[in-house]
């Protein structure tokens, strides 16, 4: 009883999930989603993958769409784009700098016009989102998930360089909290990075992204 029940429970989140086909390829980049009856605009997520479990940094090309896909579905990035209005744009693989030409044509291959966009980079896509902000694409907030492993300050002073205070939000957890506290949060003070528990490396992005697509901290009530 008690498995059936649980079932029973997971069922309706499984139904409302958006499956993997529906992030349709952008060739060179990595895949595009947007939310359906979501009309002809509204903001754009670009969500720079952290390293795939089976290939680390250097996926394959001809593998590059299963792995932004494999991101898709393990990071919940579809429902967080469903509960915040937003299209999503993921990345391949975690050192891809995302361009003007790349968003231009996520629009296209959407069908949609981008309102504003939004950057989210997580764990080993620390290394994306430095050439991306370095490429100049623009964006109105950045989202740090976990994603403090350069010990160079460059990263941080890019960030606390384009993003206001109230712009930038994430979260880190305690095996990257020394590099943390010593690179990022003195070059970027205004960052409002919180501490989330050991185990959350990548269960904190299921959880929180929703929320700070919203400018929402993820210990605040639901």
């Amino acid at each position: 009883m008690r498995a059936l029940l649980a079932v029973l429970l997971l069922a309706p989140a499984a139904a409302r999930a958006a499956p993997a086909e529906s992030c349709v390829e952008l060739k060179g980049v990595g895949c595009v989603y947007a939310p359906s009856g979501s009309g002809g605009s509204l903001p754009l997520l670009v969500y720079l993958r952290g390293h795939h479990p089976r290939y680390a940094a250097a996926v394959p090309a001809g593998e590059a769409l299963a792995s932004a896909r494999q991101a898709f579905s393990f990071y919940g990035l579809g429902d967080a784009a469903d509960a915040a209005g937003h299209a999503v744009l993921v990345t391949y693989r975690s050192g891809l700098a995302v361009t003007e030409a790349d968003a231009a044509r996520a629009a296209s291959a959407a069908g949609v016009t981008f309102t504003r966009r939004v950057v989210a980079a997580h764990s080993g896509g620390y290394v994306g989102l430095g050439a991306t902000l370095a490429g100049g694409l623009s964006f109105e907030r950045v989202i740090m998930l976990d994603d403090f492993y350069s010990s160079s300050p460059a990263l941080a002073q890019q960030v606390q360089a384009r993003f206001p205070a109230d712009a930038c939000m994430g979260y880190y957890t305690p095996h990257i909290a020394a590099v943390f506290e010593a690179v990022f949060r003195p070059n970027a003070p205004g960052c409002r990075v919180e501490r989330l528990g050991p185990n959350d490396h990548n269960a904190g992005v299921n959880r929180c992204l929703a929320g700070y697509l919203r400018g929402r901290p993820c210990s605040s009530p639901r």
